[in-house]
């Protein structure tokens, strides 16, 4: 096994770089290598353009290797570009039926459809942006050419159970469990075309990783493999981070800043071209001095800090871009950031990085090959900071811990890939096969909620079937391993019927009641009412969602008439009203109805409703008492007299009526409390016209002539009953 020899590929933008190296006593040997740099744009931003080409020259890299090694190369180890990596952060939650502690199974569940709602985040994304870019192309083709993703790991940030946060639910108990998590997708596209170029040269995939985990691997000393580390890959076009934690890769993310920012930034401020300006971004950790050829062919001498001072901006931006990406996916500092990447050498960016992220500059280390102690020989044609990576690809293959593993399998009949960061379950297989997580729990029927006499109740719908799992036709777990050729049959849980309830079935049995009740003759039905949002409605209607429901039950006659009547019980209660009448302390009640059984005799509204019961019921004129009213009782009378030969009905006494110190009239309703004063003089003729409201001016007065009864009088004259008082105007 030590001398086996492994062959290594690394696709990259500008390079193909191939190696073959084998085990020795001190790690790793080199035995061969060889690069290309392809000759058209063939690749981009580590995606592949044009398959063809780049198989082109990844057959030359593989002869040449063939040739210096005299081996027949059959099998290969690549990787995928991190930059292409995409992360999603999502929340979910999950409704348990009840209160009871947290399995294993339902974890899972839980980060599944959380993993699956992020997947379709990330299509709809998708979507969206190509529908901008083809605005002229019908819906429908944009949604088929949508790209499709291999779901490739995931962090947890925060469990969360019944609104409280916890650092897992595993055995907690509740019934509302939620998660936020990053969930990291590659595009299936990147895969495919990586195998398309292997196949067409003749060679198998023998191991496929990412390339953050490749460099990983050989970057990241063993001893900090439990610690939480920033791998920052800073290239050409774009900076790559990767997440590490427990000596595993937990998250990706990919800033669109990198070295060409700062090379253009020099172009343009000095007026040199991109080639000298990369070569003065590059020379700036050796030379205090720099001479180059302007555009314009003069000669110019750079200052170190002038250049510095020149590209301060741009470092700046390309720290703070970093530093916010990794404290996204990480929530926190992590513990040391490793540095990789010809950009990572630019002076002042791990001064600048580090009060961006907050970390003390200790904890800040740039990764090149020469640090690889455990690797002997070189690479040649490569600057060495883009070695890293391949023997990355290399080491990765020997060693299992971080291997990203790669396999085929067939989900209901469909062969499926799997890209996964370990060993892949049967979750990872229903994920990839695009099967609704929703099916896999027994999801109830929806429940009705109604608020019941101000009390919440529910009805439930019917429970589902759990779906079933089969892998290789035995009953299989969501966490069981899957390996290559497995096949895997998904049956989905049936959901449970919607719930289906009469408005009867929420009110307890003690309050249904009916009664038969004769009113003035006429045979009534008195009962428990009800009320559906606000409308009288039958025990035998259905039950509506979120309804407020509102029921009575007639216990006294009192409420029985209530209902009768559709007025409120309170109708029926006799009213009593106190007040102060000249210094004493006096009371009266009123009642709006007369209720007596049929013999006239007075009923008791309090007593117990039965059946059968015979009532009659009659309302009363009078329903509140006046001052008018009040001295009648007291045994004021009104007579009768003819003015001016119409008839009229007047008080046979003139009263003047105070209540709290103000003057009112006859006509004003007595309340609680009131203080009444009344004054009365025998009625006159004078007083008869202010009680009529007759106006009489004094120059009325010396023209008017009043005849009572035939004979002459005036303003003080007394007035009886049948009297007949005539005014006659004298002309002057």
């Amino acid at each position: 096994m030590t001398n086996e020899i492994t062959f290594a590929l690394d696709i990259g933008t500008r390079t193909i770089v191939g190696i073959l190296i084998k085990e020795n006593e001190n790690g790793y040997q080199i035995v061969n290598s060889a690069v290309r740099e392809h000759q058209t744009r063939a690749m981009l931003d580590g995606q592949i353009h044009n398959v063809a080409r780049v198989a082109d020259a990844v057959a030359e890299v593989k002869k040449e290797l063939e040739e210096k090694s005299g081996l027949s190369l059959k099998n290969v180890a690549i990787a995928a570009a991190g930059r292409a990596l995409k992360t999603v952060t999502q929340s979910h939650n999950i409704e348990l039926e009840r209160s009871r502690y947290i399995e294993e199974e339902d974890l899972k569940t839980l980060e599944l459809k959380t993993i699956q709602k992020a997947q379709a985040e990330l299509k709809k994304d998708q979507q969206q942006n190509q529908s901008y870019q083809n605005q002229g192309l019908e819906t429908k083709k944009n949604k088929n050419n949508a790209v499709d993703y291999h779901f490739v790991g995931y962090t947890v940030r925060r469990y969360s159970l019944d609104g409280m946060e916890l650092g897992h639910l595993l055995g907690q108990r509740g019934k509302n469990m939620e998660v936020e998590l990053v969930a990291t997708f590659l595009p299936r596209i990147v895969i495919d075309s990586l195998l398309s170029v292997i196949n067409r040269v003749g060679l198998e995939v023998e191991h496929l990783t990412l390339e953050p985990i490749a460099a990983s691997q050989v970057v990241i000393p063993e001893a900090m493999n439990n610690f939480n580390l920033a791998l920052v890959d800073i290239g050409a076009g774009t900076s790559d981070i990767a997440i590490s934690k427990s000596g595993s890769i937990s998250g990706y993310a990919m800033v669109p800043v990198a070295g060409d920012e700062i090379t253009e930034i020099i172009s343009e401020k000095f007026l040199i071209d991109y080639n000298n300006a990369e070569n003065v971004k590059c020379s700036l950790l050796k030379n205090e001095n720099l001479e180059v050829k302007t555009i314009l062919g003069e000669s110019l001498v750079l200052n170190k800090d002038e250049v510095l001072a020149a590209i301060e901006e741009q470092l700046e931006n390309l720290s703070s871009s970093i530093a916010e990406s990794i404290l996204e996916i990480n929530s926190a500092p992590p513990q040391a950031v490793i540095f990789i990447g010809g950009g990572s050498l630019t002076p002042g960016l791990k001064e600048k990085f580090a009060k961006k992220i907050d970390i003390i500059e200790s904890r800040i280390g740039i990764r090149k090959r020469e640090d690889l102690n455990n690797i002997e020989g070189e690479i040649e044609g490569v600057n060495t900071t883009q070695t890293l990576t391949p023997l990355g690809i290399a080491v990765s293959t020997r060693e299992t811990q971080s291997k990203a593993v790669f396999i085929e399998v067939e989900v209901n009949g469909d062969r499926i890939n799997l890209l996964t960061l370990s060993q892949p379950t049967v979750a990872d297989a229903l994920l990839a096969a695009d099967i609704e997580m929703e099916q896999l729990s027994p999801r109830p029927g929806m429940g009705i909620t109604a608020t019941v006499n101000g009390e919440l109740k529910t009805v439930k719908g019917e429970m589902g079937s759990a779906a079933k799992i089969f892998l290789n036709q035995e009953e299989a777990k969501l966490k069981q391993r899957v390996s290559n050729g497995d096949r895997i049959s998904f049956q989905a849980g049936r959901p449970g019927k919607n719930a289906e309830a009469k408005i009867k079935e929420i009110i307890p049995d003690e309050d249904l009641c009916n009664y038969d009740i004769y009113l003035n003759g006429s045979k009534n039905k008195v009962g428990t009412s009800v009320f559906q949002n606000g409308k009288l409605v039958n025990l035998e209607e259905k039950l509506v969602d979120g309804a407020e429901i509102e029921y009575t039950v007639p216990e006294t006659i009192r409420e029985a008439l209530a209902q009768l009547m559709e007025v409120p019980a309170a109708t029926f209660t006799n009213e009593s009203v106190k007040y102060n009448f000249n210094g004493r302390e006096e009371e009266t009640v009123i009642s709006r109805f007369s209720v007596t059984t049929v013999e006239g005799e007075k009923v008791d509204l309090d007593r117990s409703l039965e059946s059968d019961l015979k009532l009659q019921i009659k309302e009363k004129q009078e329903k509140t008492l006046t001052i008018r009213k009040l001295l009648q009782e007291k045994g004021n009378q009104e007579i009768d007299f003819y003015f001016n030969g119409s008839e009229l009905s007047v008080p046979n006494q003139r009263w003047e009526i105070e209540v709290d110190g103000e003057k009112v009239e006859l006509d004003y309703k007595i309340q609680n409390g009131d203080q009444i004063r009344a004054f009365s003089r025998t009625l006159t003729v004078e007083g008869v016209f202010d009680y009529i409201n007759y106006g009489i001016s004094g120059k009325m007065k010396q023209k008017m002539q009043l005849v009572l009864n035939g004979e002459p009088v005036n303003l003080s004259a007394k007035i009886n009953d049948g009297d007949r008082l005539k005014v006659k105007l004298n002309a002057q």
